[in-house]
């Protein structure tokens, strides 16, 4: 029973890790909010993120903190209003604040 809890712990660590990076990343896009690359830079740093996930072995496929950067990047590609693009990036920051805590 013990080594069940020890992987359940090591998955745990790894999810919130995997938020921690998500706030990370996000706060690196909310720095940049005010400049003219704004938008264009939210999709190299989603790559870097998704890198970063990968070179720590934190899972990324189907987990929550990797779909809502996914949503955020689907957004940016689909919609071309800038304020609903602003409110996507803002909403991932948001969430990944409150997650991450």
């Amino acid at each position: 029973m013990d080594n069940n809890r020890k992987k359940e712990f090591a998955i745990q660590r790894k999810y919130h890790e995997g938020w921690n990076l998500s706030k990370k990343y996000t706060d690196i896009l909310i720095v940049h909010e005010g400049e003219d690359e704004y938008f264009s830079i939210a999709l190299n740093i989603y790559h870097q993120f998704i890198s970063e996930l990968k070179l720590k072995k934190i899972p990324h496929q189907n987990k929550n903190y990797v779909q809502v950067w996914e949503t955020m990047v689907h957004t940016l590609m689909n919609n071309p209003k800038v304020d609903v693009c602003r409110a996507a990036i803002k909403l991932l920051h948001q969430t990944s604040v409150q997650r991450s805590k």
